[in-house]
């Protein structure tokens, strides 16, 4: 008992004297080999939450608490250090650059840190710093090139469009092949307005192996969002960019000839086959006052298309603070952005409040909570492709002798006192005067986004704890539409919508983690938690229908029958129980295994449990035996995964839908049977590679191979005729992803005052269907006017199909009497596959003294795109491949279309000469194009990044209140390098869907933005 007492005492005492030597510590962090200050170094207090970073030239200052005895120095490439306080004051490290990867960490499963090279699986890490500088509405685009194996497409809608992301090919037939997105741990409903300012880091993890204990969901792979919290001290940060978008137009219009048909001009015309433009004065089509009635000269206008486009714009100011003491730790941020698109009157409005709390309850307890409120507001939200509420499609058709100054005055009031649009063609199927729908067809978006997040963890005892979390993200969403009267096909009389929904996802988790050091050489950790997600959505939206009584007078009132539909949307829940380990021997050996069930509420009872493991060997041979001086560090790895996946509710019960109409309505059954035997889709993964540094640490090679095959897919199967339905649910199918991966980095040149690193990544991946069905060997997953988009056995995934040249037994095109090719009835002949060939990108990033650069070029080879666009603008005489055989005389096969060989139905080579007008006309427009002619490759290169920037030395600060400052000059999409698609960005689809893939149709022009970036700490 005295002696308890004593050591008490003692302890006392101690404390006391250490609380009275607390004081600050200051020094310069500075990089080992080459002298340079380090910004941004992580400075922590051992055993406490105590920290802070270095300023812009490497130089901290720290309050160190009572039981502070050793500092500890972290930055991301460099070893860690540890530096022992003593009676010293003033502390100054230099860090080596990591020669064996052995502190670098990396975000993995449910938010845990972990070595990167303990892990048994690929996961590449994004620099975040040009996420807010060369800045992107949508965060995902920022990823464009820098990850290996990673596919990113945007869709035609505008400022702030979604975009679609794939990782190692696509895998689901009738599903969703997109990556799972996780934020701080947790789930969530993408990442794409997220505030790029408060994210931390970003890891990918790729296909099943990494990402097998997130569930089903993440069969495709997960990219790992971790955001920023609170830190010891206090810091204020503003941010402030503005980038300016310049739409490129890449189509070559011609400027010869203008509206009409066989030569002869017709001021109502939409096609530009007319006679040529010699300034002669022809009829005014303009019905506006002043001008109905007279005529203009009939002269090339070469910019009337450009001048429908504007410079766009973004601009984000960001504001964040973060502060607190020893337990308490605040992180606050607000970030407003404002964007304007190419398109006149596409705009968008975004509010971002974050705030995250970080409180040490007691020694043991830990409280982390989170809230993040999104606001966003989208004018003008553009309409895609063929709908004829696109105001690019319309557009990108105007004649080439149509004066801005006349399509501008796009409505007019007529006798009768109505508002009319002011068109060369009234009452035209499918042809709208570009400036009338962006002000008179008018589709607006607010979205209202809440993510919330509470987790408590308890440290039982040492190596022991456990955690228990809850997190929220929901949406809803308002979408109106004004259509005005006079608005062709579309709404003659007039339109108008709203609609409002909703979207919910609760997940609910707990863990319960374990590490132990066994003796010097071995030591483990288990993890055993579960998981309750819960998914719900509902819409509802009304409209008047294409009859407003009072014309453009919007109000849901002011029509005879409001129609309106409810949808309980897809409820959905999915309970798990996991758990994972890793045994690690001499930390150069490490075993990881993990273990999954899911039970989901969308399978039968009988199968709705599901049951997946993953094993993985990883072995850092660098530690294991002596190896050369230049080989500086090797790992080998290798892993195998399996992955279950559940499908959509309500397939196991036929649905009845209430469709409006009549009195009450109208009673409809889905056509689609239900499988009262649904298995889960499964995914097996293998992966094997290696990691090397050479030459001290200046060449890295990571290297992957990765097979996956996805088993028991969800698609339909037809049934015949008189079976009273068409359709019924299924399993079958096996989709094969196979393929490699290269990380290269380099380092040329590492000096005091210059520095200059490579980073290239390579990525090929193979998409094959091996099986889909014995009764449906391909399954039709989209369509349009242009091509059919299949998935069908020993294809590749994604096949394109649509009308073509009818050919001979020896593959030479057979020419009709007429002098024109023939053409399959039929979608028979196959024209494109989006897949392409090989993925690659290079960053060269350079420092000399205060200033940095980077470049980013990404690399796509093979696929093909099918363009609907070329086949209509083609088929309207617009662009300057139509120019030759205007007078006649072209010959297929011969003095045009060389590349191909062309027949007489008789087998004697064509001789019959055409007009281009007969050609281009038969072989394009809107109803029945021949895809094949319209079919482009998608391999491009361009410059898709570069940030200029200078640091500010902190001594020319020292009389501001400002603590770091930088200014940047940053560019993104600047140009093409070889684009073998001609006038179109392969880039960008219609869409975000499956089917989207390989599809071109009347896309914003691609825009090279450029602009500045201030950031300013305090």
């Amino acid at each position: 008992m005295k002696k308890s007492l004593l050591a008490f005492l003692f302890l006392i005492c101690t404390g006391m004297y250490a609380f009275a030597q607390e004081r600050t510590v200051t020094g310069t962090v500075t990089d080992a080999d080459a002298a340079a200050p380090l910004p941004g170094v992580s400075v922590l207090v051992k055993g406490t939450n105590t920290g802070t970073i270095t300023d812009i030239d490497g130089k901290y200052s720290i309050n160190v608490p009572a039981s502070g005895t050793t500092l500890v120095f972290s930055y991301l490439g460099y070893s860690r250090q540890e530096m022992v306080i003593g009676n010293s004051n003033v502390i100054n490290v230099g860090l080596k650059a990591e020669e064996t990867a052995l502190g670098e960490v990396v975000v993995t499963a449910f938010g845990l840190e972990r070595e990167k090279k303990a892990l048994t699986y690929t996961v590449q890490d994004v620099g975040t710093r040009e996420l807010t500088e060369a800045r992107e509405l949508n965060v995902m685009n920022s990823l464009s090139g820098k990850v290996a194996g990673l596919s990113i497409n945007r869709s035609g809608s505008g400022v702030g469009s979604p975009t679609r992301v794939i990782l190692r090919g696509n895998r689901s037939i009738s599903g969703d092949s997109q990556p799972l997105y996780i934020v701080d741990g947790v789930p969530a409903r993408g990442i794409e307005n997220l505030n790029p300012d408060d994210i931390e880091s970003i890891n990918v993890l790729k296909g099943p192996n990494a990402a097998a204990l997130y569930g089903s969901r993440a069969n495709n792979g997960a990219i790992v969002v971790n955001t920023k919290r609170g830190k010891q001290g206090f810091a204020v940060n503003f941010n402030s960019s503005i980038m300016f978008d310049d739409p490129i137009l890449m189509t070559n219009y011609q400027n010869i000839y203008g509206q009409g048909s066989g030569g002869v001009y017709s001021p109502a015309s939409e096609f530009s086959w007319g006679p040529r433009m010699d300034g002669s004065q022809v009829a005014q089509w303009s019905r506006v006052e002043g001008k109905a009635g007279t005529t203009y000269p009939f002269s090339p206008q070469p910019n009337n298309v450009r001048d429908f486009f504007q410079t766009g714009h973004n601009r984000a100011y960001t504001l964040s603070v973060t502060g607190g003491g020893e337990k308490n730790q605040t992180y606050f941020s607000y970030t407003f952005a404002d964007a304007a698109g190419v398109v006149p009157g596409n705009e968008l409005k975004r509010h971002s409040i974050n705030l995250r709390l970080t409180n040490k309850l007691t020694d043991k307890l830990t409280l982390d909570s989170k809230l993040n409120y999104i606001r966003q507001d989208i004018d003008q939200l553009l309409r895609q492709g063929e709908n004829f509420a696109n105001p690019i499609r319309n557009a990108y058709r105007i004649p080439r002798n149509i004066r801005t100054e006349d399509l501008s005055q796009f409505e007019y009031t007529n006798a009768a006192g109505l508002l009319r649009q002011n068109y060369f063609n009234p009452g035209s199927n499918g042809g709208m005067n570009p400036y009338w729908t962006v002000n008179r067809n008018l589709f607006n978006n607010t979205l209202d986004r809440l993510i919330g997040l509470t987790s408590l963890s308890y440290e039982i005892t040492e190596g022991l704890s456990v955690m228990g979390r809850v997190a929220l993200d929901r949406s809803f969403t308002t979408d109106s539409e004004s259509i005005y009267n006079d608005t062709y096909i579309i709404a003659q009389d007039g339109r108008f919508g709203v609609g409002f929904g909703q979207v919910m996802e609760i997940n609910t988790d707990f863990l319960i983690s374990y590490e132990k050091s066994i003796n010097q050489d071995w030591s483990f950790n288990v993890n055993v938690g579960g998981n309750a997600r819960k998914d719900r959505n509902t819409n509802l939206s009304s409209n008047t229908g294409p009859n407003l009584v009072v014309p453009n007078f919007f109000a849901l009132s002011n029509t005879q029958l409001v129609a309106s539909t409810y949808g309980v949307g897809a409820p959905r829940d999915v309970n798990s129980l996991f758990g994972f380990s890793q045994v690690a021997w001499k930390n150069a050996v490490f075993l990881d295994i993990t273990a999954r069930n899911d039970w989901s509420s969308t399978l039968p009872r009988t199968n709705w449990s599901f049951f997946y493991p993953s094993v993985g060997l990883n072995a850092v041979i660098s530690d294991l035996v002596e190896l050369p001086n230049w080989l500086t560090f090797a790992k080998v790895r290798g892993n195998f995964a399996e992955v279950g996946n559940d499908t959509n509710p309500f397939q196991l019960q036929r649905q009845a839908f209430l469709d409006p109409g009549g009195r009450a309505g109208f009673l409809r059954l889905d056509t689609t049977l239900p499988n009262a035997n649904l298995l889960p889709e499964t995914t097996q993964s293998i992966e094997v590679g290696a990691d090397v540094r050479l030459f001290d640490n200046k060449l890295g090679i990571d290297f992957t191979y990765y097979k996956t095959n996805s088993f028991n897919q969800l698609f339909t199967v037809g049934l015949p005729v008189g079976s009273g339905a068409s359709q019924f649910f299924t399993n079958g199918g096996d989709v094969q992803n196979q393929g490699i991966e290269t990380v290269i980095t380099l380092t040329p040149v590492k000096r005091s005052d210059f520095d200059w690193s490579i980073t290239a990544n390579f990525a090929r991946n193979m998409s094959l269907v091996n099986s889909i069905n014995d009764q449906r060997p391909r399954v039709q997953v989209g369509g349009d006017f242009l091509r059919q988009f299949f998935v069908e056995e020993g294809a590749m995934f994604g096949e394109v199909y649509s009308r073509g040249y009818l050919r001979d037994d020896q593959g030479r095109v057979i020419i009709g009497a007429n002098g024109i090719p023939r053409t399959t009835p039929g979608f028979t002949v196959r024209v494109a596959n989006y897949n392409p060939i090989w993925l690659g990108g290079i960053q060269n990033s350079f420092k000399y003294k205060n200033f940095r650069a980077n470049f980013t070029i990404d690399f796509r080879q093979g696929g093909s795109i099918a363009s609907l666009t070329n086949a209509i603008i083609y088929a309207d005489g617009l662009t300057e491949e139509t120019l030759q055989g205007r007078e006649g005389g072209l010959i297929f096969g011969q003095n045009f279309m060389a590349h191909e060989t062309a027949v007489l139905e008789t087998g004697e080579p064509n001789n019959i000469p055409i007009t281009a007008e007969q050609f281009w006309v038969q072989m394009g427009g809107r109803n029945a194009p021949i895809g094949e002619v319209f079919s482009v490759s998608a391999t491009n290169v361009r410059m898709r990044e570069a940030v200029i920037g200078y640091n500010i030395p902190a001594s020319k600060l020292e009389r501001l209140p400002i603590r770091t400052a930088s200014v940047n000059f940053v560019a993104r999409n600047l140009f093409f390098l070889l684009n073998r698609a001609g006038n179109i960005d392969p880039d960008v689809t219609v869409g975000t869907g499956t089917a989207a893939q390989g599809f071109d149709s009347f896309a914003p022009p691609t825009a090279r933005s450029f602009g500045f970036n201030v950031n300013l700490g305090f």
